[in-house]
């Protein structure tokens, strides 16, 4: 199962062509990129992502800024943040690099970031050519200290031959459609309808967030100063969450939370055997695996989330990795350079092929994503994707929060989904909070 963090573990420390590997910290002359200089450039991607995405754009960095040199610091994600802070709390560290989605309040609160709004300005980063919603993960108390480099979403998966079995003849495009369909599923040996239910994440960013995000809900409001715990009194978010119970009751979801792991779903949906997921991008390989002669387009299919309302923008849950310059930086005008080349279109376009999708609000749009009709829906739904948790330090603690109070009411529908997510709501503010 994918949750936030998009890297893969097992990685080597790789030496790209003319870049040398340094430890933390950067060498070189003052602060002027018109000076020769060394910064150095942190990331997680792993051996086989990082020639076709990064390092190509790194190297054609340096071809055009032939007075800056780039040396790559790779570490395994594992290590990634623990190396990383280590070294920012002994006044070291790489001058750039990639930020998780989830990492950027505790790098914030941590003082381990720089401001991006001058950078921005000097070299006229076209802000407004990006998702804005991921853009303003990076905000922290109205400052830009971070840009989105990648993303994902979720979709929903349908099988057309299950579907075309009961006389349905479309994918549902509504909350109402799907409770609908998938009930014709009951009582059968065909599941309708299965989510994932293990990890702290699988609730917020994989079974409720999509529906959620569709339905303008939100888990906590945040300011960047002051957060509040908010779902039970957002109707977005109770909504998506008895939109889940209702489908339970319809008695075509799997029993228990046994038959419900992402990797079971993925076997039931490529055995015939499930009717209806959710799933992001990285779901398409994980189906090829279980059943090698599966065939999009005819064994299975993808669509919009469905909507709480006819003819709403169809929404869901996006993350992915950000890019900040880090305050240690003794090259800051250098590294705001990098970052600035990173960032142009084209570059963006690249450093995604291997590994999600760019954070463009046309970026599927452009091949290799717009010649494979796959990405259609996800294409429709980008625009309109967003973190499930407004970003804050415990971020982690509040997602964990989130499945530990409302999966009870998931599994047994019985259960007051009001009542789940004002514990919620009660034990984050008092406890994580505060």
């Amino acid at each position: 199962m994918r949750y936030p963090r998009r890297a893969v573990l097992g990685i080597t420390m790789l030496a790209v062509a003319g870049m040398a590997m340094s430890g933390c910290g950067s060498s070189g002359g003052g602060g002027s990129a018109d000076d020769k200089v060394t910064i150095t450039y942190a990331t997680p991607t792993t051996a086989n992502e990082f020639p076709k995405g990064e390092g190509p754009i790194i190297e054609a960095f340096q071809k055009a800024n032939p007075n800056i040199t780039v040396k790559v610091e790779q570490t395994p994600l594992d290590n990634y943040n623990t190396k990383l802070t280590t070294a920012f709390r002994g006044g070291q560290g790489p001058d750039l690099g990639r930020v998780n989605h989830t990492d950027i309040q505790t790098f914030a609160a941590g003082g381990f970031l720089a401001p991006l709004d001058s950078a921005i300005t000097e070299n006229k980063i076209a802000i407004d050519s990006l998702i804005p919603g991921l853009v303003d993960v990076g905000k922290i108390g109205g400052k830009q200290m971070t840009l989105p480099l990648t993303t994902d979403t979720r979709a929903l998966y349908y099988n057309p031959k299950l579907l075309k079995s009961k006389g349905i003849d479309k994918p549902p495009a509504t909350w109402d459609e799907l409770v609908a369909d998938v009930k014709l599923f009951a009582g059968g040996d065909v599941y309708g309808y299965g989510f994932p239910t293990e990890g702290d994440y699988s609730l917020s960013y994989e079974a409720v967030g999509p529906y959620m995000k569709g339905a303008g809900g939100e888990i906590l409001k945040s300011d960047g100063k002051a957060s509040e715990a908010v779902a039970a009194s957002s109707m977005g978010t109770s909504g998506a969450v008895k939109l889940l119970q209702d489908l339970v009751k319809t008695g075509a979801v799997p029993p228990g939370t046994d038959n419900m792991k992402g990797d079971t779903l993925y076997q039931l949906f490529a055995q015939d055997k499930l009717a209806f997921m959710l799933g992001g991008p990285w779901a398409k390989s994980a189906l090829e695996t279980n059943n090698p002669n599966i065939k999009y387009g005819t064994d299975f299919q993808t669509a919009v989330v469905p909507v709480q309302k006819a003819g709403d923008p169809s929404g869901s849950t996006a993350g992915g990795w950000q890019i900040g310059v880090f305050k240690n930086s003794k090259n800051k005008e250098a590294a705001g350079k990098l970052l600035a080349f990173i960032m142009e279109r084209e570059n963006l376009i690249t450093i995604n092929k291997p590994e999600a999708f760019p954070p463009l609000k046309d970026g599927l749009s452009t091949s290799p994503w717009s010649d494979d009709p796959f990405y259609t829906a996800y294409n429709e739904i980008l625009p309109h994707a967003g973190l499930p948790i407004a970003p804050v330090a415990r971020m982690a603690e509040v997602s964990a929060a989130f499945q530990k109070s409302v999966l009870p009411s998931l599994v047994d529908p019985s259960k007051s989904a009001e009542q789940a997510l004002k514990d919620f709501d009660e034990q984050v503010n008092s406890q994580i909070l505060n």
